[in-house]
């Protein structure tokens, strides 16, 4: 059964965004509540009880810990899964595609996160040039909730293309004295835990502040072309020398690999030199793809 349906992908075009209410099933939710639990220590808990202390922050906006790959494995395939790599393909009309970000964000009233934010478009830091209107060219961004977002609980705000049909989208952001039709008409994200929004680069878009106690976890996924190397929010080699990363790529399967930018099997990178290598570096993984 598809998640993301033929309806969600024109309403995607026709105002560059989409919800999909209960895009996870019930166990992926559950299974990463308890990673959760693990990853950001008294989060879930709070969020589902505001009255318990205000848990901690990590000490960095994107510590390690919260970065993919995550420790378990229900994070890890929620941000390679299947309908999220089969709608951003469809976006752009073919399966070479690269995960550029999976990072999770999580917040609370009178956080440092809780801001009432400009309406602003995401390409600032997800490319070296511009998002031009052309489909092959296209990044899908995703935020999957994983706690319930009502209006008091910072909704993401969203306006549709159809309030700013210029062609070129700069600047990147706006305040409400400079385009006060976009925040008019935005409309704001209220989903139960569980609901996926998808955006384009080309989407204003802001996060709005708590107006009661409380906190909400999130993640946020982004998929690419891959042939395009001035698109993407991170480099992956980074990670690459943490435990977890090492463990994740062991496990993974070359599709899986190729989604972060790895050669894939028959790429003229292997050699009978780099297997012995990347070999070496990864003892646990399974080489005999890589051999053919």
């Amino acid at each position: 059964m598809l998640k993301i349906t033929e309806a969600h992908a024109a309403h995607y075009r026709d105002h560059g965004y989409a919800i999909v209410e209960n895009f996870l099933e019930q166990e992926e939710l559950d299974d990463a509540l308890e990673e959760l639990r693990g990853i950001l220590p008294g989060w879930v808990e709070y969020c589902e009880d505001p009255t318990r202390p205000t848990p901690v922050h990590p000490p960095e906006a994107r510590a390690s810990t919260t970065v993919f790959p995550y420790r378990g494995d229900r994070l890890n395939a929620i941000t390679m899964h299947p309908e999220l790599r089969r709608f951003a393909a469809g976006n752009i009309g073919h399966d070479d595609i690269y995960c550029e970000q999976s990072h999770l964000h999580a917040k609370y009233k009178g956080s440092d996160q809780d801001r009432d934010q400009v309406m602003h478009c995401d390409f600032i830091n997800h490319t070296l040039a511009y998002p031009p209107m052309r489909p092959e060219y296209w990044q899908t961004a995703y935020l999957v909730y994983y706690t319930d977002v009502t209006a008091d609980l910072a909704p993401t705000a969203v306006c549709s293309w159809r309030h700013y049909p210029e062609r070129v989208r700069w600047p990147n952001h706006y305040t409400r004295e400079e385009r006060p039709e976009i925040y008019d008409n935005e409309r704001k994200i209220i989903v139960p835990a569980g609901a996926l929004f998808i955006y384009s680069m080309r989407t204003f878009h802001r996060g709005t502040p708590f107006r009661a106690v409380g906190g909400r976890i999130a993640q946020f996924i982004t998929y690419a072309p891959a042939a395009w190397k001035w698109l993407g929010i991170v480099g992956w080699s980074v990670q690459a020398k943490l435990p977890e990363f090492q463990q994740w790529i062991e496990k993974a399967t070359p599709a899986e690999r190729e989604l972060l930018g790895f050669p894939p099997p028959k790429h003229p990178y292997w050699t009978e030199e780099t297997i012995a290598g990347v070999s070496a570096r990864y003892p646990g993984m399974d080489m005999a793809p890589y051999r053919g």
